[in-house]
């Protein structure tokens, strides 16, 4: 049997606590295994999947202890650098622009180029 299209991502233990999800986000994701596939092929990083956005095509992901913002049209990343936790994640994207500090990622591409 074929893992689900469509899957919620889980919840922290403080969840109850947490703030709600930003408007314009989501956290049910379709094909989460091939978004994951495709965030590790474009920044070389491992993803747990936090948000994807609404009708757009950005997608937050934690990597270790940083959370990451990737843009899938314009195939460009960076790291969030004023979030430690999901609540931090959640008021801040909620704030909308200038809520989230970011740092761009180096374009992992460039070392398959000749």
């Amino acid at each position: 049997m074929s893992p689900p299209a469509v899957a919620d991502i889980p919840q922290d233990s403080n969840s109850f606590k947490s703030s709600p999800v930003p408007r314009g986000w989501t956290t049910q994701l379709l094909n989460p295994k091939t978004v994951k596939t495709m965030l590790k092929y474009s920044t070389g990083l491992d993803a747990s999947l936090e948000l994807a956005e609404d009708q757009g095509s950005r997608y937050i992901f934690l990597s270790g202890k940083d959370y990451y913002l990737w843009n899938t049209a314009s195939e460009q990343g960076w790291r969030i650098l004023n979030v430690k936790n999901r609540e931090e994640l959640y008021s801040n994207v909620a704030k909308g622009k200038g809520g989230l500090k970011l740092e761009e990622l180096m374009d992992f591409g460039d070392d398959l180029e000749g």
